[in-house]
């Protein structure tokens, strides 16, 4: 009481072999297929414009197709011999395989298993020569429905199996086909009595469902899962079930599957006591499995109309329908047979393995060949190669040899050109120094001399201007000293860590004559190596910066102790300036010119400083970059 996978017959997969005069015959053809009373008269006259083996074919073609409609079972197998001679001379496998597949239908509906069986292994040997994995999916489903209808549903379940792995396992999946094959496992576990299993498959049917454009094509899922629940006894859910897949075959006018229908329509109502619901219900049975032709329909309904006069009394008619049962169950079941369905599968996997092995021969004897010409050709590439190459490594020396050279010329000739630019920067540098030493420097000597002259000539009569005098002289001597610093550091295209050292050593040490009342520290880590080099630009900043510093510890802070270090952190120097003094409150002090400009060298050095100062003193933390 269940749907086999249905076949669909439309014009489209018939198809034709195109030759000459193809639209004129092919439309008679069509017409031949499609008419119901004029059907010979478009053969008759379609059959006097063959003109080559081509146009024959598709003669026979369309007359088996349309036999196989009118269900004229001598008359397809009159038919599939005269045209399956012809199509295999034109290597037209997808006509064959459909003829195949038809024949299979038809042995099935009539219940000759061991033909059924033979057919669909034949289209599903073409479909393998196709590679059309949907194809090879879908026939292997039907050899399962063969074993379901022959009541080996082991074998069933396996061949179900087996069709739904060939096709989930596919890079394009087609889902149709995995849904017949999940239909072909559950109808084989609903009849060998394992409901559980088979309501698994039904129901991943109906989450494939939702995947398909056409889903009236698959109204057996929905009779299938009320089959199964009609059989462990959940009737209304079963009917719910059952009537939707009614809805939807009426719609269609799908005989077979209305015959399924309503034998479980009426197998639920007599279960539930319904008896007169029931007897409408095996009425409408029986005329739709008579018309469908199949054996399986008209057992199905014989034996469940058995069980119902049993199940009322009726003994009489309940014996009749058994005997009439078993007459039909005979007539498909016997030991002979099923002997040779066995024998037919045995056969099939045997010609199977040997198609199998004829394949790997021949590929393997063609992969040699292949292999051969492969070598011949890359020993001929590699000879030619080697010779290419030698000459292209001759050419790449020589022209190596040349590059090489023009590269030591160009680079002499820069290293040159970089000298002599230093030279002449040198040059400039010493003519400037000199200017400023001997122009500037004299110069300021000068007014140095001049106002402590006249501090001399005003002493003891105006100490105001004495005062001024004396910071001016003071102001001209600092001077003095800068641009001594200038010059020294305008002598020297880089300063090393040594000079540096030394240079800030002899500032501090003056510094230390100036005030002998602060205790002044210079720390230089070990880590830092004397022969650190520094531009002598950065070098001159980070000196201003400790002049500034210790500058301003010395004029404000009444320090007693001052400490100057510079330390290595992270590839990058550290410079503190640190002082015991009376300190100042950043927030609510001005800054003046010398944080000012510690700030700005700060910049000039891609680095930062961090100035803290509280009531014990004043820290300035200068962090820039080495390189």
């Amino acid at each position: 009481m269940k749907y086999i996978l249905p076949f669909f017959l439309c014009l489209s997969s018939i198809g034709s072999v195109h030759s000459q005069g193809i639209d004129t015959l092919d439309t008679l053809l069509l017409n031949a297929y499609k008419s119901n009373d004029s059907s010979e008269y478009y053969f008759s006259k379609s059959k006097k414009l063959l003109k080559n083996k081509a146009d024959t074919a598709n003669y026979w073609y369309f007359r088996f197709f349309r036999n196989d409609v009118l269900r004229i079972t001598d008359s397809t197998a009159y038919y599939s011999n005269k045209v399956i001679p012809l199509l295999k001379s034109l290597d037209s496998l997808e006509r064959i395989r459909k003829i195949y597949e038809r024949l299979y239908y038809q042995e099935l509906r009539t219940g000759k298993y061991e033909e059924a069986l033979g057919f669909t292994q034949q289209a599903l040997t073409i479909a393998e020569k196709m590679k059309d994995t949907g194809l090879v999916s879908r026939h292997t489903s039907d050899i399962s429905i063969v074993y379901h209808d022959f009541e080996d549903y082991e074998k069933g379940v396996s061949y179900g199996k087996k069709a739904y792995k060939i096709m989930d396992e596919a890079k394009n999946k087609n889902y149709k086909y995995l849904i017949f094959a999940n239909n072909a496992t559950a109808i084989n576990f609903d009849d060998w009595g394992k409901a559980d299993s088979a309501l698994f498959y039904h129901y991943r049917n109906v989450e494939l469902l939702k995947k398909v454009d056409d889903s009236l094509n698959f109204t057996f899922i929905f009779n299938n899962i009320g089959n199964t629940l009609l059989k462990t006894k959940r009737y209304t859910e079963a009917k719910k079930y059952i009537n939707r897949s009614l809805v939807m075959n009426t719609l269609k006018g799908n005989i077979y599957n209305l015959a399924t229908n309503y034998t479980n329509l009426a197998t639920i109502a007599y279960e539930q006591g319904k008896n007169t619901e029931a007897k409408e219900n095996f009425i409408l049975a029986n005329k739709f499995a008579q018309e469908s032709g199949s054996i399986e329909k008209i057992r199905d309904v014989v034996q469940q109309e058995a069980w119902f006069y049993k199940k009322i009394g009726d003994y009489k008619n309940a014996l009749e329908k058994q005997e009439a049962f078993y007459k039909l169950r005979d007539s498909v079941f016997n030991d002979e047979r099923a002997a040779k369905v066995t024998e037919m599968e045995t056969k099939y996997e045997t010609e199977k393995k040997e198609r199998d092995l004829a394949e790997t021969r021949a590929n393997l004897a063609e992969t040699e060949l292949e292999v051969e010409r492969k070598n011949k050709f890359i020993y001929g590439s590699m000879a030619f190669g080697l010779i290419l190459g030698l000459l292209g490594y001759l050419f790449y020396n020589q022209q190596k040899l040349k590059n090489n050279q023009l590269r030591r010329e160009g680079e002499l000739k820069e290293a040159l050109a970089k000298i002599e630019t230093q030279n002449k920067l040198q040059e400039q540098r010493l003519r400037i120094s000199r200017d400023l030493h001997d122009n500037i420097g004299a110069q300021l000597t000068f007014v140095t001399s001049s106002v402590d002259n006249l501090k001399y000539g005003l002493q003891d009569k105006d100490d105001k201007v004495s005062d001024k005098l004396t910071r001016i002289s003071a102001f001209t001597t600092q001077t003095i000293y800068e641009l001594r610093d200038t010059i020294w550091a305008m002598n020297k295209e880089n300063i090393s860590v040594e000079d540096l050292q030394a240079r800030i050593s002899n500032f501090i040490d003056k510094a230390g004559v100036a005030d002998s009342k602060v205790k002044f520290t210079f720390q230089v880590a070990e880590s830092i190596s004397k022969e650190l080099m520094l531009p002598s630009i950065k070098g001159m900043n980070v000196y201003r910066i400790i002049q500034e510093g210790v500058n301003n510890a010395l004029k404000y802070a009444d320090a007693k102790t001052i400490i100057v270090s510079i330390l290595e952190k992270d590839n990058q120097l550290v410079l503190s300036i640190l002082d015991d003094g009376k300190g100042f409150d950043l927030k609510n002090t001005e800054m003046g010119n010398g944080l000012n400009n510690i700030k700005k060298r700060a910049r000039d050095l891609n680095g930062r400083v961090h100035i803290n100062s509280d009531n014990k003193g004043t820290i300035i933390t200068l962090t820039f970059p080495m390189d």
